[in-house]
């Protein structure tokens, strides 16, 4: 009588076993489907404000192989109607898209997100570079010729010759785009003589180089100006030294941490003193060695 009691026991306890097992399971399953599979905590739509609407295809992609790392394919074969959950909320992080974006696309400088909890739709707004700058690379000055047979100084140039591949720069000092191959540009325009190539979204220059350099730029556009700039040279992205190709059809060479205004208002007097008021003869002018202004006439 007492082997039956056991026996009693022991099964009930393996049946009371059984179930908890089972409910542990059912938990588990209901949990993971709830949290990853199920409509409840899933983006299901992408808004994208401040670039190309087509970019909601690609992030759409993105979640969706992202989503695969914790549910794998064959859990939608056997539940083909979720199909369309396949982008939960606990599969994505906001610091993993927005490094991933600024890497795949250079061209976008800021991404700020906002993921409506309530309704499931992901809001990205864009903010795309701007184009401050021409970078050049340039392996060797090429000889330029003209119709007649003659040979042209680089300043009597305003194109981008074939030796020469040329990229967007923002304020930044990052390149984002390859530029084309044009005549002409109303762009600011930098020349490196250096061969070697960046990756798009590489910083090719600091940001206070930059805006040294933009200085030039900007002083020289001003009515008052004794010079118009073509373009300006420098050797590699630790440069000091400037070559600044005037498009009255001579060059300047200066330190970049010169007061630029002051080598303006030596130009201009130089000009009107010891240049009879034309620049026609001038080969070049050399300001690296402050307090004096050397200078070459052909």
């Amino acid at each position: 009588m007492r082997r039956k009691r056991n026996v009693g026991k022991i099964f009930w306890a393996r049946l009371q076993l059984f179930f908890i097992i089972v409910f542990i399971i059912f938990l588990i399953a209901f949990t993971y489907w709830f949290l990853f599979i199920s409509p409840y905590f899933q983006i299901h739509e992408i808004k994208v404000e401040g670039y190309k609407p087509s970019f909601a295809v690609w992030v759409d992609l993105y979640l969706r192989q992202n989503n695969t790392h914790f549910v794998p394919f064959w859990v939608y074969a056997l539940c083909p109607k979720y199909l369309v959950n396949n982008k939960s909320y606990l599969n994505f992080y906001f610091s993993d898209l927005e490094e991933s974006i600024l890497k795949k696309f250079p061209k976008i400088e800021k991404v700020t997100m906002l993921l409506d909890w309530k309704t499931g739709i992901l809001t990205i707004d864009i903010k795309q570079r701007e184009i401050a700058f021409l970078w050049c690379l340039q392996k060797e000055p090429t000889p330029m010729i003209s119709e007649e047979g003659n040979l042209l100084s680089k300043a009597e140039t305003n194109f981008l010759s074939e030796s020469e591949l040329c990229y967007y720069l923002d304020k930044n000092g990052i390149i984002f785009d390859e530029a084309p191959k044009t005549q002409g540009s109303f762009l600011k325009k930098i020349l490196i003589i250096e061969s070697k190539k960046r990756p798009l979204g590489s910083q090719v220059i600091a940001p206070a180089k930059l805006e040294k350099l933009n200085q030039a730029f900007v002083l020289s556009a001003k009515e008052e100006s004794p010079i118009s700039i073509n373009y300006l040279e420098i050797k590699t992205e630790n440069f000091t030294e400037v070559k600044l190709i005037a498009n009255e059809g001579f060059y300047i060479l200066y330190n970049l941490n010169d007061d630029f205004n002051e080598i303006l208002k030596i130009i201009a007097g130089m000009k009107e003193e010891q240049l009879g008021g034309s620049f026609s003869n001038l080969e070049y002018m050399d300001y690296r060695y402050p307090l004096k202004m050397y200078y070459k006439i052909r």
